[in-house]
């Protein structure tokens, strides 16, 4: 190895050291919960009409069992496309053509 790559390679291990957490660990993600998860359908209705009102020009969609606020069906897919991994995204591609 040269000289500038164990310069490297030991700030990297340093800083590694210092962060305190364990960076390399693959278990330890940190995946983001939901706040409106215990929430009711009349609630979220509720919640819904406070923030769009009356005349909103987006709708609620469900795909895959999951509820998408969008202006129509192409949006909505594109917002759970980037939700999600791209192999679930290209079967549902193949069904929008």
């Amino acid at each position: 190895m040269s000289k500038m790559k164990k310069i490297m390679a030991a700030a990297l291990a340093m800083a590694a050291m210092a962060s305190g957490s364990d960076m390399f660990a693959p278990y330890r993600v940190n995946v983001p919960s939901n706040p409106y998860e215990g929430e009711t359908d009349e609630e979220r209705k509720r919640r819904l009409h406070k923030m769009y009102g009356n005349h909103s020009r987006e709708y609620e969609f469900i795909i895959k069992g999951e509820r998408i606020m969008a202006r129509d069906k192409k949006t909505a897919m594109k917002i759970y496309a980037n939700r999600y991994s791209l192999a679930k995204i290209k079967k549902c591609k193949k069904k929008i053509k």
